[in-house]
């Protein structure tokens, strides 16, 4: 329920997952943070609770934080405030504020000791399977954490677990029936495949530059870095026999045999100079981010690196787009050896002209409309499609069906049970499978036995979230919301 610890560099991160919202201090890497203006300390007030700007800031962070995952480390601060990341935040922590009341009116209470406990169980704060207090204090300072916010966020947390069980409602003897006749129903089916590649269509050079009018926002150019870096390789790092076996000496337990013995350093020479000239590599490259940081290193090199350039480590990509013009990042591992860089320009997206999108805006215009020329067809043969009998088919069915491969069987037969109709079709990334359910049965009692506390878990599950509905509907209605920002 609460919380791990993710190390990284020299970066240490907090989260803490309450009622899955995670609690993270990212501000202090110097992104995703956001300026709320309010003529209080409060965001919102929600019944006898109130959020703070400084709650608030953190939900944004971890917001922001997550989107900029999918974005793939470009999300921006424009591109956030078009998403709606501060709505966000702010309704995810209203949410949170409203079931505390809720649980607090029910008498529920979480005392000081059960905080202590929690806290103290926590391996990030652990120091040889004690708690350590320094350990506690200084990781809280590095993630811009007061231990009171901490202990209050934990305190929220248990106490909402206890809600959580409160509110389970087991699963009634009808409802399990009807669980089981939704998840062990077997479909007897025969199917037809249309492929898109099928379909004729030759695009005119005014259709395709309407298309790209019409959706030219797509067609961004990749945001970029000009960059001062020094790349230090451990090929060009130099060792002496005496250097290699002092290494050898100090870091011995990193030369062990498949039984987990002591390698002889002869035979372990050649694993101890790759080491050697790696560790070597990367103390070099610290000195030359010193340099770099203080602008006084004459070995950096400018280049200009663009978001999506393959030839660049991903992770070097990731942490370019976290970091804002003039600032120097640490030294990272490549294929090549350790990079440190100094971020001298970033260079925005923006639309590219017509010519320059002509290609990718043609593709997808030729795409878009074979896919509703396909469906186009799929409609009118639906009703007497002849098709192919592929026999029974399961939730659980793991075959390849004829013309498929196993990716888009599975995809097929998962969007498969999602269906209401007996007769109809079903997209795949370039083709569209009509179906048609000539005969249902269940599967035996035998196999649904087996699979019971599955059937079980699945139905509280989809119980509990048409609980948790009503349960906000009632909330939103019982306790006052006021916005400050």
């Amino acid at each position: 329920m609460i919380g791990w610890m993710q190390k990284h560099k020299k970066y240490l991160i907090i989260t803490i997952w309450i009622s899955t919202i995670a609690f993270v201090g990212a501000g202090f890497v110097g992104w995703g943070s956001y300026s709320f203006s309010s003529t209080s300390n409060a965001a919102a007030i929600v019944g006898e609770r109130q959020i703070s700007i400084e709650k608030l800031q953190r939900e944004y962070a971890k917001l922001y934080n997550l989107y900029n995952q999918l974005f793939n480390g470009s999300l921006d601060n424009e591109q956030a405030k078009k998403i709606g990341i501060e709505e966000q935040a702010l309704n995810n922590l209203i949410s949170r504020a409203l079931r505390l009341n809720y649980a607090y009116d029910l008498g529920l209470r979480v005392s000081e000791e059960e905080i202590v406990n929690m806290i103290a169980s926590m391996d990030t704060f652990q120091n040889n399977g004690k708690f350590d207090n320094e350990i506690y204090k200084r990781l809280l300072a590095d993630n811009q954490l007061r231990p009171k916010d901490f202990e209050e966020e934990v305190g929220e947390s248990l106490l909402l677990e206890k809600l959580n069980v409160l509110l389970e409602i087991p699963l009634t003897p009808l409802e399990t029936q009807m669980m089981s006749a939704a998840y062990f129903t077997e479909d007897h089916i025969k199917i037809q495949i249309l492929r898109q590649s099928d379909i004729l269509f030759t695009p005119t050079s005014e259709a395709i530059k309407k298309y790209w009018e019409e959706n030219q926002d797509i067609y961004q150019t990749e945001r970029g870095y000009e960059i001062l870096s020094v790349l230090i390789s451990p090929n060009q790092i130099q060792a002496d026999e005496e250097s290699l076996k002092k290494y050898y000496e100090d870091f011995k337990n990193q030369f062990l045999d498949s039984n987990g013995q002591l390698l002889p350093f002869k035979e372990a020479r050649e694993q101890v100079l790759e080491k050697y000239k790696d560790a070597q590599a990367e103390k070099e490259s610290l000195k030359e981010y010193i340099s770099l940081r203080k602008g006084e290193n004459p070995n950096a090199k400018t280049s200009v690196i663009y978001e999506g350039d393959t030839h660049y480590e991903v992770e070097l990509l990731n942490i370019l787009s976290q970091t804002k013009e003039q600032s120097t990042i640490k030294p990272i591992k490549t294929k090549e050896g350790y990079i440190t860089a100094k971020v001298i320009k970033i260079i925005p997206s923006e639309p590219k002209s017509y010519e320059a999108a002509k290609l990718d805006a043609t593709e997808d215009f030729i795409n878009f409309e074979k896919a509703k020329l396909l469906e186009e067809k799929a409609k009118a043969q639906l009703a007497d499609f002849k098709g192919i009998d592929v026999g029974y088919l399961s939730r659980e069915s793991r075959i390849k069906l004829e013309g498929l491969d196993e990716q888009e069987s599975q995809e097929f037969i998962a969007q498969l049970f999602t269906k209401t109709q007996a007769k109809n079709y079903i997209f795949l990334k370039d083709k569209i499978i009509l179906y048609e359910i000539l005969d249902q049965r269940l599967k035996n009692s035998d196999i649904m036995a087996k699979n019971l506390d599955f059937l079980t878990q699945s139905g509280m599950q989809v119980k509990s979230r048409l609980a948790d509905v009503a349960l906000m509907e009632y909330l939103l209605k019982t306790y006052k919301i006021v916005r400050k920002i």
